[in-house]
């Protein structure tokens, strides 16, 4: 059987895990529905029993319900579903019996806590300039004759009125007057009441252990529009908020430990630039001090690798049952595995879980830690461990299309650039026994990301269809340790380059030696990786074709385009862009395509505000205006995340066009 690109129609995914106190493990299952061309989500459940799992069954209908939370009383399931139009808050007895919508906010909501004492939560209301309305207020204005003051406010409220910095963000678009805000709800009642009026939004809300306090993550007034990568923690206490940190931070992913003196959160340092890893912190509520847990590893806590199919995360820290160790995910050498952490500092850093996989979702069992993770074979794997990693019930695997034999285990091999530094890379062989396989480099984005072991349906459909998969994490990659990510800040092209020719020749020269056609070569990334696919065409004609996708062209317009753009005037020196032109524009494929020759396939999306369409356009120009063989590919609607989040049918069509570009060039 060999693979097709509808198959990733009916691949299924499982993430966002959590357990009852009776020990039965909720979690969501995700499929396309090709009928709607829609991700459907649904909650399902399951239970360990001894050497087996119970059958898996679902606990909601779906087509739209997320994020499950178990009430503090253990009675109830809390969930975000779009069922009623908009995403909202539903609870459902976990006895069983029919769901009841907790929220009717217009905007949806985004995030919620449930309060300790479970009368109430608080959820983080996507507001339109602070104000509470009806979901459905637009229909209630329809039955009547609203006045012209009405009509305005409904009609007008897409004018986007710009005096900011940070006013658009991809996947998001222009952000206008909509303030992600915590609004209490009370659930006997269903009335709701704003607890944090302002300018700025709220994230991660979390409830003290005694429910007296709200603590959140917001950009403080001070930092928000020239760097709103800094978020800090707030609290909200009776009518009062309050700024509790001031540490310059981006804070993610906080909780509360539940000796109510401790904040734990992880947090990346803005002036790393996006090149330096992500910590692990505890705040002391009485000492307002913060101490790093994860310093002395080098290596970023959280999961960094890559997929284009993901079940959904939730990978907050976990305090240990006896309050002494924090448990969080680690990225290392292309594995995400399980740590543990000390409070005290009085014992170092230790991997509760060694194994070659990505876990991308975990949380408190009744006996240890239900963990998702993800293997080259497996999109989604369950498993509950103890906190010391021992593991108590047999891997539950998500159910695959076609049988696993279909799929393959790439060969790890270590290449080695000019300069000596050792590099990890991978490669999938077709099960046939064939000769003169042709060879497609993968060269992935970020750079901060990582390939490693986690199911890549793209790898497994190129290598069915008869190509050997070349990948590797050059310089710039996370995972390798600080230096190994800063190594290439203001200097895309040079020692990342040589890194991603010496992955190709390795593998040529080593595991793939016997059966790769060293001639039939073609090369493909997206984003950086889309950088790295225009610069090496633009600097060999080793490669018979290529395919760059919502790629880095021109540097220098992308500094005022892209939604972040002012933000790397910090990795080119001290001068704007408009003032020092030079280094943007000698870091741009732009300024070298006269030397492209290389057949270029480049694919953008319309809705991208990270690497905006005009850098696509412009280099589809550069080669026409040259004569050259260029065909470019423009999805309307998607965002920069499209290959892993964007409208089914456009991922299956972006896969024919790639395949078939491939085929082409590399199968005669």
């Amino acid at each position: 059987m060999t693979l097709k690109a509808e198959d990733l129609l009916a691949l299924k995914t499982w993430g966002q895990a959590v357990a009852a106190p009776d020990g039965r493990v909720f979690f969501v299952e995700s499929q396309i529905n090709k009928q709607t061309n829609a991700v459907e989500h649904r909650i399902m459940q399951t239970e360990p029993d001894g050497s087996s799992w119970s059958s898996v069954q679902p606990f909601t209908q779906g087509p739209s319900d997320t994020l499950p939370q178990i009430s503090p009383d253990g009675q109830y399931l809390a969930f975000l579903s779009r069922r009623s139009g908009s995403n909202q808050v539903w609870i459902m007895p976990l006895k069983g019996g029919e769901a009841r919508q907790v929220t009717q906010i217009k905007g949806g909501i985004k995030d919620f806590a449930w309060h300790p004492r479970g009368q109430k939560m608080v959820v983080i209301a996507h507001l339109f300039r602070g104000l509470i309305e009806n979901e459905k207020s637009d229909d209630q204005a329809n039955s009547g004759s609203p006045s012209d003051e009405m009509l305005a406010y409904r009609f007008t409220r897409d004018v986007k009125i710009i005096t900011k910095q940070y006013y658009k963000f991809d996947g998001s678009g222009f952000l206008g007057d909509f303030i992600d805000t915590a609004v209490s709800v009370d659930l006997p009642t269903n009335s709701v009441q704003v607890m944090t009026p302002g300018l700025e939004d709220v994230f991660n809300p979390v409830f003290s252990v005694d429910g007296e306090t709200l603590f959140y993550l917001q950009r403080p007034k001070s930092s928000a529009d020239v760097n709103p990568q800094i978020r800090e923690i707030f609290s909200h206490a009776g009518p009062r908020s309050q700024q509790l940190t001031h540490l310059g931070l981006a804070i993610s992913r906080l909780i509360v430990h539940p000796n109510g003196k401790t904040l734990v959160f992880t947090a990346n340092d803005p002036e790393d630039l996006g090149y330096g890893n992500e910590k692990l912190w505890l705040y002391n509520l009485e000492t307002a001090q913060a101490r790093c847990l994860s310093d002395e590893l080098d290596r970023p806590v959280g999961d960094h690798t890559l997929t284009d199919v993901g079940g959904l995360p939730l990978d907050k820290p976990v305090v240990s049952r006896d309050g002494e160790w924090v448990l969080m995910s680690l990225s290392d050498h292309g594995r995400v595995n399980l740590w543990k952490f000390s409070l005290t500092g009085e014992e170092p850093p230790r991997a509760i879980t060694q194994n070659a996989w990505t876990v991308y979702s975990y949380a408190p069992h009744t006996t240890g830690l239900i963990v998702v993770a993800s293997d080259p074979l497996n999109p989604s794997t369950i498993q509950i461990l103890d906190e010391d990693g021992t593991y108590l019930s047999p891997p539950l695997h998500v159910s695959l299309p076609w049988a696993q034999e279909e799929l393959a285990m790439p060969l790890a091999y270590q290449a080695t650039s000019g300069d000596g530094t050792k590099l990890d890379a991978w490669i999938l062989l077709p099960s046939s026994p064939q000769k003169n396989i042709p060879v497609i480099l993968q060269v992935h984005g970020g750079p901060m990301a990582m390939y490693g072991y986690r199911f890549m349906f793209e790898m497994q459909l190129l290598r069915s269809l008869g190509y050997a998969v070349v990948y590797g994490n050059p310089r710039g990659s996370l995972g390798y340790g600080h230096d190994f990510c800063r190594a290439i800040i203001g200097h895309w092209g040079d020692k990342d380059y040589a890194d991603v020719m010496a992955i190709l020749d390795d593998a040529l020269q080593g595991p793939g030696k016997a059966r790769c056609d060293q001639k039939k070569l073609g090369i493909i990334g997206g984003s950086y990786g889309g950088f790295m696919v225009n610069w090496a065409i633009a600097h060999t004609d080793r490669f018979r074709c290529a395919v760059s996708m919502r790629s880095v062209v021109n540097r220098f317009s992308a500094m005022g385009t892209s939604d972040l753009g002012w933000l790397r005037v910090a990795q080119y020196g001290t001068k704007p862009w408009w003032d020092d032109p030079e280094p943007y524009w000698q870091q741009s494929p732009l300024r070298y395509a006269s030397s492209i020759h290389t057949p270029l396939l480049i694919e953008h999306q319309m809705n991208d505000y990270r690497l905006p369409l005009e850098q696509g356009e412009q280099l589809y120009h550069a080669l026409k205006y040259l004569g050259r063989e260029v065909k470019m590919i423009l999805y309307p609607n998607e965002s920069h995340g499209m290959t892993r989040n964007g409208e089914p049918w456009h991922r299956v069509f972006r896969l024919h066009q790639i395949t078939s570009w491939f085929a082409a060039y590399l199968q005669h």
